[in-house]
């Protein structure tokens, strides 16, 4: 489901009439699917990230397009193979907010800021919110919430890796 709200921005940021802003809404949310699309087949040239733009999750923060993508090589090696549906979002001209499920099995190494762990071959269901914020049709900043304990436990992890 996609809510597109269409009140009026209170700051004079870009759009400026309440068609554009609903139209930029629109386009946003649908990058953010085409992208989640690509990133979970490993096609992470099709990153619609800025050039310096700052990303942030529970494994760290990140800037800069190429430390972005450089981040979901380190989730593509952990678990290649998966799926991911967008399954809610709420735009607002720049900003978007994105519910986002993927499953996956992990079956390579996944080196987290604690240590690596190494493949249990455990199936996760991974449910994450995304905060996205667009400049000029690219991500400028996003911030990713999933819970972390969780993914652990579901990957049989009790205790922290050692690095």
């Amino acid at each position: 489901m996609t809510t597109l709200l269409q009140d009026k921005p209170t700051t004079q940021d870009k759009p400026t009439t309440a068609h554009d802003y609903r139209t930029t809404a629109a386009a946003n949310t649908a990058t953010i699917k085409q992208w989640v699309a690509s990133m979970v087949k490993g096609d992470l040239d099709r990153a619609p990230y800025a050039e310096d733009a700052e990303t942030s999750d529970p494994s760290g923060k990140f800037k800069g397009k190429k430390q972005i993508v450089d981040s979901f090589k380190v989730w593509k090696t952990a678990f290649p193979q998966g799926t991911a549906e967008v399954t809610n979002q709420i735009a607002m001209g720049d900003h978007v907010t994105s519910e986002v499920i993927y499953k996956a099995t992990h079956t390579g190494p996944f080196v987290s800021p604690t240590g690596t762990i190494q493949a249990t071959n455990k199936s996760v269901v991974l449910k994450t919110v995304l905060l996205t914020t667009f400049r000029n049709g690219l991500i400028q900043r996003e911030r990713t919430y999933f819970d972390q304990t969780d993914l652990m436990t579901q990957l049989g992890i009790t205790t922290q890796p050692k690095p």
